[in-house]
């Protein structure tokens, strides 16, 4: 199991954005997530893959748009987003998790 599976294994809900550091808006969404993590701090994870140069990641998770956010709790994925989100529309997926 690697680093990134055992994350996911975890009880509470974890967030993964996975993005591509070339892509113009991966720094918007670090910010986002920046502040996501102070909201849920204790209550759900929330984290940053950038895929960019790792192709099994990007094949295991059948990215194809970036960023791609999952939501995923226990190592199951429960729901995935992709494109511009706001901070706002992922508190929502995260909260239907908890």
């Amino acid at each position: 199991m690697d680093k990134l599976e055992k994350t996911l294994s975890a009880s509470e809900p974890t967030l993964v954005a996975f993005i591509h550091a070339a892509e113009s808006n991966a720094v918007d969404v670090k910010y986002i997530l920046e502040e996501l993590k102070k909201q849920y701090d204790g209550r759900a994870r929330v984290i940053r893959v950038d895929s960019s140069y790792n192709r099994p990641v990007i094949e295991r998770y059948k990215l194809n748009e970036y960023p791609t956010f999952i939501l995923f709790k226990e190592g199951q994925e429960l729901m995935r987003e992709s494109g511009e989100k706001t901070v706002g529309e992922l508190a929502q997926l995260i909260d239907r998790a908890l």
